[in-house]
């Protein structure tokens, strides 16, 4: 159902109606609704502001420093640990989890207490907090973490930025007045200007929650004289800028602005691209493939879920190409295959060689079983990858398939110990127990392997357990 077509069709006293009876039934909602509803020169006034930003700022960064600091990887209370699973666990890993452990438990208070703010409609003091968290994250000093995660600012920063992404998500999900959106999104521009001027990587890093503040119209012509007057260069917030540029109702200028910056950043290149795409094929084949020739790995995905071979087959191929090879996925080679011809399949067969296990989905698909068996013959004493070579051509090339099997498995037992070669073992002899026409012929071979002299206990305890024998 179109929810915009029912949403205008709605009489406005059934929306009303509805209106009432969700905000009774929901805190969350109604605190946004009081924020959306204050006249916007008293927004500075409310309760989230009364304090100076700078100030929630420093508090935070003072408490969540304490927190971390707090905290002491060089001296571990081993008692409290709990192995994550059975088995050896070297003692780094051990005191890895034990860490990890402790920082989620400190950042998953942050995470919920910010998520909330934003729920309840005070985006100032969620942005506050995040950028006093941010500070704490460079600044901390934790006995011991640098032994545990070598880049000790680098893992505090993972923590914060799924917090950075998780109040983004929580953000377009909230009603916000445009008011109350720049004054969080001009503080943190100033806490740039303050305690970052220059550093473009402070910027960048905050750029995506600095775009999920601007929704409207409003707040973008805001931002954009605050980043003007601030001395800000575009090129340090290129998404920003081109996202803010989009408000404007004269598409040509936002058209304008990406094209000369999409080079620069690739996720303003994929938003134009899409726009070229509604607008002007010719162009976003043009732009297509320049991404595509700089940013191969990138733009892959992204283009063959847009492309055509009507629009361009040759392109076409070579994303698909690209991908199918990347990825060693066979689902892609298949739709590859059906634009290729027998020259440009035997290609793209050498190029990937070197995986086995592919050039065997490979060759299965293209029936190409005289090239499978080939290839299990020449690695069979060399290969991890037996079963997937040989699976195949079980009943295609029965004779030579079992022929491989037995060796595989005799020369196993005669020159390896242990429980983890007699698994591999049983495995390839119950493949064998797959081959039709060799019944009789793996029935001997499992009862001498089974009856070996001298006896080999694990051994016919793996073949019981795995069902080789009864």
């Amino acid at each position: 159902m179109d929810f915009t077509k029912l949403y205008y069709d709605t009489e406005t006293s059934v929306k009303l109606e509805f209106l009432q009876s969700i905000l009774l039934k929901n805190e969350v909602l109604r605190n946004q609704f009081l924020k959306y509803c204050k006249p916007a020169e008293t927004a500075v006034e409310s309760t989230e502001a009364q304090q100076h930003p700078r100030e929630i700022i420093a508090e935070n960064c003072e408490q969540l420093k304490d927190d971390l600091e707090a905290l002491n990887f060089e001296d571990i209370d081993w008692e409290d640990y709990s192995p994550r699973h059975s088995g050896y666990i070297p003692e780094y890993e051990a005191m890895e989890h034990i860490a990890e452990d402790q920082l989620d438990l400190i950042f998953q208070g942050w995470e919920d207490e910010i998520i909330l703010l934003v729920y309840n409609g005070q985006p100032l003091t969620a942005v506050c907090t995040i950028l006093g968290a941010y500070d704490a994250c460079l600044n901390a000093d934790i006995p011991g973490s640098g032994d545990v995660f070598g880049d000790s600012t680098g893992a505090l920063l993972g923590y914060h930025e799924k917090i950075v992404n998780l109040s983004v998500t929580a953000m377009k999900a909230t009603v916000i007045t445009g008011n109350h959106a720049y004054l969080a999104a001009e503080t943190i521009l100033n806490h740039y200007r303050h305690s970052y001027n220059g550093n473009k990587d402070f910027l960048k890093y905050f750029e995506p929650l600095l775009i999920g503040l601007a929704e409207t119209k409003e707040t973008a012509d805001l931002l954009l004289q605050k980043i003007k007057s601030s001395g800000i260069e575009e090129e340090f917030l290129l998404q920003l800028v081109v996202h803010l540029d989009s408000f404007n109702a004269n598409k040509d200028e936002w058209v304008k602005k990406a094209s000369q910056h999409f080079m620069n950043d690739l996720n303003v290149a994929k938003r134009l691209l899409d726009y070229y795409l509604e607008h002007d094929v010719a162009a976003f084949l043009r732009d297509g493939k320049t991404m595509f020739a700089h940013h191969p790995d990138t733009f892959a995905e992204f283009l063959h879920e847009r492309l055509t071979p009507e629009m361009d087959l040759d392109f076409f191929k070579k994303v698909l190409w690209h991908r199918a090879y990347r990825e060693r996925n066979i689902t892609l080679y298949e739709a590859l295959s059906k634009y290729l011809d027998n020259r440009e399949k035997q290609l793209f067969c050498d190029s990937i060689l070197s995986d086995l296990v592919f050039s065997v989905k490979i060759f299965e698909f293209e029936k190409r079983f005289r090239d499978i068996l080939e290839l299990a013959q020449k690695e069979v004493q060399h290969t991890w990858h037996f079963p997937e070579l040989i699976t195949p051509i079980l009943n295609i090339y029965p004779q030579e398939a079992f022929e491989m099997i037995r060796f595989k498995a005799t020369q196993t037992i005669e020159n390896e110990r242990g429980r983890h070669s007699y698994e591999r073992v049983c495995t390839w002899l119950k493949l064998a127990q797959q081959i039709k026409t060799r019944e009789d012929d793996t029935n001997r071979l499992i009862q001498s392997l089974y009856n070996r002299k001298p006896p080999l206990p694990a051994l016919k305890d793996e073949m019981r357990k795995m069902g080789v024998v009864r």
